[in-house]
């Protein structure tokens, strides 16, 4: 037998092959539930994949999950045609998936960002100052001057902090060019020259709050420090969760989400 009519019967051969294959799945299929035009649309989804040779295993994957979509969207009345177009770019889009395109990760507006940075730094320095308070008593007031360590210059500092770094956490944050449509980040040098500015301002407005004369700045017991440091600290963390608060200094970039 010459090698061409040898060749055109394995191909025969193969062809049957898939066919029975098909024939079978299409029973299979018809045990899902699904409506008429669902059990063709995954008949054909196999019949394609087994034709582009997906490996068993694979393909048995996709099948499932593409079943296990098609019985959640009959439910809603969805047909598989809306909600994966056709067999043939349903298989292209499984055996050839696009990259997805960068996007703007979410950041939570101004007003929350201030807050959220401003209430942790209210409790960081309420609770740093009621323990330097049981260490060392003394030196929360030096000749009778409460400076920083008073309330009113706790309250400034924090609200100075939160509304200096929740506006730099905003600008910082990637944004998408107006003229290209990408997803770009403000250069290093920017970022760094942002963050020391906004830093040498707050350092300036702590170094003022100490010159604050002790009527309108009280200094209070070292327990009460320590609680309202805690308390603050887990109402912050209370609201950060309540509002998925992101790109705040304490908390970092946001993670994507499926």
């Amino acid at each position: 037998m010459s090698e061409q009519p040898r060749n055109a019967a394995a191909g025969q051969r193969q062809k049957q092959y898939i066919k029975e294959n098909n024939k079978e799945a299409g029973k299979t299929f018809s045990e899902y539930g699904l409506t008429r035009k669902n059990e063709e649309f995954v008949y054909q989804l196999n019949k394609q994949l087994a034709a582009k040779g997906i490996a068993a295993d694979k393909k048995s994957e996709y099948l499932d999950d593409t079943i296990n979509k098609l019985q959640a969207g009959q439910k809603k009345g969805q047909t598989a045609k809306a909600m994966l177009g056709t067999p043939t770019a349903y298989v292209e889009e499984l055996t050839n998936p696009k990259k997805k395109e960068a996007t703007v990760q979410g950041t939570s507006n101004f007003g929350l960002l201030a807050l959220d940075n401003g209430m942790m730094f209210f409790a960081i320095f309420s609770f740093m100052f009621g323990l330097i308070a049981f260490m060392n008593p003394g030196s929360l007031s030096p000749n009778g001057h409460y400076g920083s360590s008073g309330l009113t210059a706790i309250l400034i500092v924090a609200i100075a902090g939160g509304l200096l770094f929740g506006y730099i956490a905003k600008i910082m944050a990637p944004y998408k060019d107006k003229n290209t449509g990408k997803v770009v980040q403000r250069s290093l040098w920017a970022r760094i020259g942002m963050i020391v500015l906004a830093f040498a301002i707050w350092i300036g407005i702590y170094t003022l709050t100490a010159l604050l004369p002790n009527s309108i700045n009280p200094q209070t017991n070292k327990w009460v420090y320590i609680i309202l440091g805690i308390v603050v600290f887990g109402a912050d963390l209370y609201l950060r969760t309540r509002f998925h608060i992101v790109n705040n200094v304490f908390a970092g970039q946001p993670r994507n989400r499926r």
